[in-house]
């Protein structure tokens, strides 16, 4: 298995105790690093093989151009990623062909030395321009410095409309309460009725999962069967500090967000979710070596396969740096795109559940027939867009 999913435990946490908005992509973060495996070799490049789950570089290349293939064809999605060097080192022809024909990618030469201020800015517009506008400021001032060698960005944004519409008459404003007890007046959806919903009650954390399709649509706009079909979960823990521990659920157990997908619709009522919209932004270099991965960003790397004139100190990654944003609202449309369908057993209907998420809760946004998770958040304050 790869460990990406792994990496939002350190940023979630600390979001958590900072009481934050957070959200993570550990698809983009997967695309991130196997764009780095392509300059590497020895033990650097065995360490990012066995941190994504691959067997060798030809077994990554083609799961990598997969996944890329797809994301490439989801108008939902907005992928950047790109990997930057300093100026005073030569980008191997290799490796920059292998970037943009193989990872939908860029490999760019910027002045770290002598002129960090404009590369951090040539690379917040890269990846500006590449989302469309929709992910600014990746990098804050100071992020970069005249000794910064090789940094890895990457942002991916979503945003999709609903396949069973929200009616925005029925948005009404109440409490949300923090983490810290205290209320917070802000919109809620609000939709009673028949959801894909589910109530989990196991020892010590008991939840709630509320299942939300969007419309599924191809490149021109137009719903189409046969387009992926996502659907985002909202895991609503029945305590209001069980957030830490769907949290560690989640990245430890990488079955966990798709084993909680509801499999049939029950009566909700009150069914009430907030409008939020924020982005996140973090260096994963931390959390990569508290989980292993430690040779791409130290002395000692390997990465003679990105640069043909390897200085004799040799070069490491300085940053690996990721955002996503979110948007949830009442777009959508009266129409109802084809989702998936079950036909469970005959048997008496549940008892109306109530699901009204007015405290921290956690969110996935996941593919739903390749069981793809996309996103991984959690929703501390809806009123902050941090």
């Amino acid at each position: 298995m790869d460990y990406c999913l792994q990496v939002a435990w350190y940023p979630g946490m600390e979001a958590i105790t900072n009481q934050s908005n957070f959200i993570f992509s550990p698809m983009s973060l997967r695309a991130g690093l196997a764009l780095l495996a392509v300059g590497t070799q020895g033990p650097t490049l065995r360490q990012l093989l066995t941190f994504l789950g691959s067997e060798n570089t030809h077994h990554l290349d083609a799961a990598t151009a997969r996944l890329l293939t797809n994301v490439s064809t989801w108008p939902q999605l907005s992928f950047a990623a790109g990997i930057f060097v300093d100026r005073t080192l030569f980008l191997a022809p290799e490796f920059v062909s292998s970037a943009v024909s193989a990872h939908y990618a860029v490999a760019r030469s910027v002045d770290f030395k002598n002129q960090p201020a404009a590369a951090t800015a040539e690379m917040n517009a890269f990846v500006e321009q590449a989302t469309a506008g929709r992910i600014r400021n990746l990098l804050s001032d100071g992020a970069v410095h005249g000794d910064t060698k090789v940094v890895l960005a990457n942002g991916m944004h979503f945003k999709a409309t609903w396949a069973r519409r929200f009616d925005p008459s029925n948005t009404v404003r109440d409490n949300f309460y923090r983490r810290n007890g205290e209320p917070v007046r802000v919109p809620f959806l609000s939709d009673a009725g028949m959801h894909y919903a589910e109530s989990f009650d196991a020892p010590g954390l008991g939840f709630k999962v509320l299942q939300c399709f969007y419309k599924m649509v191809g490149r021109d706009g137009k719903l189409d069967p046969k387009a992926p079909c996502f659907c985002m979960l909202i895991f609503l823990p029945h305590r209001d500090d069980g957030l830490r521990d769907l949290l560690r659920l989640a990245v430890t157990e990488p079955d966990f967000v798709m084993r909680c997908a509801p499999r049939r619709e029950q009566a909700v009522c009150p069914c009430k979710v907030p409008k939020f919209k924020f982005s996140f932004t973090f260096d994963a270099v931390t959390a990569l070596w508290q989980l292993g991965l430690s040779a791409p960003f130290a002395d000692g790397a390997d990465l003679s396969r990105m640069v043909s004139n390897m200085p004799r100190e040799g070069i490491y990654v300085s940053a690996v740096r990721q955002t996503c944003a979110v948007e949830v609202d009442e777009e959508g449309t009266t129409a109802v795109a084809a989702i998936p369908t079950y036909s469970p057993p005959v048997r008496p209907p549940p008892p109306p559940m109530r699901f009204v998420a007015d405290h921290p809760f956690m969110f996935a946004i996941v593919e739903y027939e390749k069981a793809e998770v996309l996103f991984l958040g959690h929703v501390m304050d809806p009123s902050k867009d941090d």
